[in-house]
């Protein structure tokens, strides 16, 4: 499945390379607020992802919207979301989702300890993502665990 490939530079001047399946209807406002949501939690998304692999083997991060806030000033400062670490068994068996179908294909080839593979997922949608950065994540963990210290 060929790729759709878009390149950042943080205001820091990391690099980051983020793929997405090129069949994918992108919706250009979401997609962005994905990839600044990707560059602005990079550490703590690198950092779970190996954790992950680590514990349960290859697999993808799930990133999911949790519910709002209940103060509704709150609700517009910021979003909430979930991680959890989906190891490659669990996600075969939803393979028909196109999404899953370009991670599945991902998982057998990347290497955790150069790319973070995302699952971007609401109620009615979920887009995939295949991400290099700066820093990768085995320097990403130790600066994680360093700052949790």
């Amino acid at each position: 499945m060929p790729d759709r490939i878009t390149e950042h530079l943080d205001e820091d001047g990391r690099r980051f390379v983020i793929r997405a399946p090129a069949e994918a209807d992108a919706d250009d406002l979401l997609e962005a607020s994905h990839h600044q949501f990707i560059l602005t939690h990079w550490e703590e998304l690198a950092a779970a992802s190996l954790t992950g692999y680590r514990q349960a083997g290859r697999g993808v991060l799930v990133v999911g919207e949790a519910t709002p806030p209940r103060s509704r000033a709150l609700r517009h400062g910021f979003m909430i979301h979930r991680l959890a670490y989906a190891p490659q068994d669990v996600l075969t068996p939803a393979q028909e989702l196109p999404p899953l179908r370009w991670l599945l294909d991902q998982l057998d080839r990347y290497d955790p300890n150069q790319t973070v593979l995302l699952l971007f997922t609401t109620e009615d949608d979920s887009h995939a993502y295949a991400v290099e950065g700066e820093p990768p994540p085995p320097d990403a963990l130790r600066f994680v665990q360093a700052s949790n210290n």
